[in-house]
């Protein structure tokens, strides 16, 4: 008699309550994720069973491959059309991280993903047309204090000027503005200043891709 294969190690089934059915719950793993990705560059390239196979080598159905791939952002979500309103705010907080615009479009009841604002700011050139940040919104977007910023700008790692305003010594005096090429610059030179984990991904990819990542 053929003995029935074991479940993948990926898969656990937990239970919720006495009697209660098990839940199967799909774990990823880095191997997991690099099958997964390599199954959606290969469908990509032409290869349409590339994601079934997978699926069926993982032991995963398809509808979990599909969601991690979005989570991995390996597949675009069609996400409905923007509003006069929202492109109104991305117009107006432009300079923000892509996070701090997600927030202020939650705060007008608008939801939209970080992944979604990236592509529309591409598309309306809004962040190439800014060609800057300020120290503030610089370092929410490497995910420091503006301490930080300043630090490095301080021992000649980036390169920043004054923006000639009349903000007074109790409002925080002149604000910093610090070029989108140095930004780049200081991240080609300075790799080891920045942890990854914390920065804003899709600036960060958009910065030193030039904007093709999110096209």
């Amino acid at each position: 008699m053929t003995q029935p294969a074991p479940y993948p190690t990926s898969v656990t089934f937990p239970l919720s309550g006495d009697g209660a059915s098990p839940k199967r719950k799909y774990s990823p793993s880095p191997t997991i994720d690099a099958c997964i990705a390599d199954a959606y560059r290969r469908q990509r390239q032409g290869d349409r069973r590339a994601v079934k196979l997978t699926s069926a080598k993982l032991g995963w159905p398809p509808h979990a491959v599909s969601k991690r791939a979005s989570e991995l952002g390996l597949v675009r979500i069609k996400e409905r059309a923007w509003s006069p309103d929202e492109e109104r705010i991305i117009f107006r907080f432009g300079h923000l991280p892509y996070s701090g615009i997600q927030r202020k479009l939650s705060q007008a009841g608008f939801a939209r993903s970080r992944a979604a604002i990236a592509v529309k700011a591409t598309r309306l050139r809004i962040k190439s047309n800014l060609e800057g940040y300020s120290a503030t919104s610089l370092a929410a977007a490497f995910g420091v204090d503006s301490h930080k910023v300043l630090g490095w700008m301080g021992r000649g790692l980036l390169e920043g000027s004054r923006r000639g305003t009349r903000r007074r010594p109790e409002q925080g005096g002149d604000t910093w503005w610090i070029p989108r090429d140095q930004v780049k610059r200081f991240i080609m030179r300075c790799p080891e200043e920045i942890d990854l984990a914390r920065v804003e991904k899709f600036w960060f990819l958009d910065l030193i891709t030039d904007g093709k990542i999110c096209r």
